[in-house]
């Protein structure tokens, strides 16, 4: 039997309406998803800069720039390696031009301070097949060349792994990204110069990652001189009747040449 219009119409008006209120439904769990997900992302993008803020600090009040230029810094160390530790000297590489700086510096899209690029004009790192305490420039640290610490930086923005796997080590060490190493260890501890920090937030720094502590120097220049000083007092020495020679710290005296040229986040 045939229906009639009347009926008809408001068969087709009842499913009018429960279509719109199924679409409001969806649309309205569209909305709740969409707060959701932009609730999870800001509480990621808080979560990511607050286990930066731990695990990579602003440095704490770090004492006065030393007066002396880097020229006259690497000078006197130059000096003091030749009287106290000759190995050291013989196993540094000689410098690179200013030309050659350049160049890697625009290879690599990176911009380099005067007293950074000072240093690797007067040494351009440590030999890697010294065999003697040459190795070391000092205790356990090895003087990286300027190419490798780039290319070594380089390699660190390029994690490999599936996705999650890159997210998730741009999450816990991304900061790291931005880091160049001076002085390496090969455990990952080193004296590092990020240049996307100013000076005043500590850009030349030492980090020793499996407690999380921190030096920082207010510019390269102090932690030259530190070195420095630390070679000059016998704090840093060649072991007497190593063989192959060996450098040995004294802890306690170089933590306080630390605390006069740099400040520690751990005070």
């Amino acid at each position: 039997m045939a229906l009639n219009r009347p009926v008809i119409c408001v068969f087709q008006t009842g499913l009018s309406l429960i279509n719109i209120g199924l679409l409001k439904i969806w649309q309205k769990i569209c909305i709740g998803i969409a707060i959701a997900c932009a609730g999870l992302v800001i509480l990621g993008l808080w979560s990511r800069a607050k286990l930066r803020e731990s695990l990579y600090p602003i440095a704490p009040p770090m004492p006065a720039v030393v007066s002396e230029t880097m020229p006259e810094i690497l000078s006197r160390l130059e000096t003091i390696l030749k009287t106290n530790a000759p190995q050291v000297l013989d196993s540094l590489q000689p410098g690179l031009s200013a030309a050659a700086i350049s160049r890697l510096e625009q290879q690599h899209h990176v911009q380099l301070p005067e007293d950074i690029r000072a240093i690797y004009e007067w040494h351009d790192g440590a030999r890697q097949n010294a065999s003697s305490a040459g190795y070391d420039f000092i205790p356990i640290h090895r003087f990286v060349p300027l190419e490798e610490a780039l290319e070594d930086n380089a390699a660190r923005g390029k994690s490999g792994g599936s996705l999650w796997q890159s997210l998730a080590a741009q999450f816990i060490v991304g900061y790291q990204d931005t880091w160049f190493c001076l002085f390496f260890d090969d455990e990952r501890n080193g004296y590092w110069f990020d240049p996307k920090r100013k000076p005043a937030e500590g850009a030349v720094f030492y980090n020793f990652m499996e407690d999380g502590s921190y030096i920082f120097f207010p510019s390269a220049k102090n932690l030259m001189a530190g070195i420095a000083e630390c070679y000059e007092q016998g704090i840093f020495r060649v072991k007497p009747g190593s063989s192959p020679p060996q450098l040995d710290e004294d802890i306690d005296r170089s933590t306080k040449v630390w605390e006069e040229f740099g400040a520690s986040n751990q005070q």
